[in-house]
């Protein structure tokens, strides 16, 4: 009687168990990622944007921008608000000699929340390499108003630097002038100011 009872308790533990076995499984493949279940399309498109992305990268280090443009194009129709694709863009442009493209891309950069003094600089410098002085010094105007030392300086020196351009020579010996009051031992700024006087007769 005894050994029946255990026979019991035992086959009925087996049965539990294999209903606990059966019950996990059918979990596991009703939460396995089916070929039509959304998870797995988004992984796939990730994948596709990432693998872009790499070739991308790739053509750009190989200075093969004509073949780098449409794939970030394309990125950047997957995906409108990656800041890295424009300035990739940009480069790629750039690289093409198509310099009006290339400033569009960094003005569209620079209405990015996220986007840096440093994009701001590669906006005003291709700004002042296709005569846009406006647009350079607007920016450069901006950076006065930095708490940054640094960023106050470069902004004189680069205002001096853009009326130089536009052959001011006495806007530009103002600016110049003025990034010397405040750094008197300013290489950028010396060399600036020899430069317009050497221009100017002086």
């Amino acid at each position: 009687m005894q050994r029946s009872g255990l026979l019991v308790v035992f086959l009925g533990f087996c049965l539990l168990s294999a209903c606990a076995v059966t019950e996990t499984q059918s979990s596991l493949n009703a939460n396995s990622a089916s070929p039509l279940d959304p998870l797995a399309t988004q992984v796939d498109e990730q994948g596709q944007y990432k693998l872009l992305m790499d070739l991308a990268v790739m053509e750009l280090k190989q200075q093969r921008y004509k073949q780098a443009e449409p794939l970030l194009q394309k990125l950047r129709k997957l995906n409108r608000d990656d800041i890295a694709v424009y300035r990739m863009l940009a480069r790629a442009y750039e690289g093409q000699q198509k310099q009006h493209l290339a400033l569009l891309a960094w003005q569209q950069i620079n209405q990015f929340a996220q986007h840096t003094i440093d994009d701001e600089a590669e906006y005003a410098r291709l700004a002042l390499v296709e005569d846009e002085y406006q647009i350079a010094e607007l920016v450069y105007q901006q950076w006065l108003n930095s708490d940054q030392l640094n960023h106050r300086l470069s902004a004189l020196n680069n205002l001096g630097f853009s009326r130089l351009l536009q052959k001011d020579f006495a806007q530009a010996r103002s600016y110049f002038q003025q990034a010397l009051k405040i750094d008197p031992l300013n290489s950028k700024a010396l060399n600036n100011l020899i430069l317009v006087d050497a221009l100017t007769g002086r």
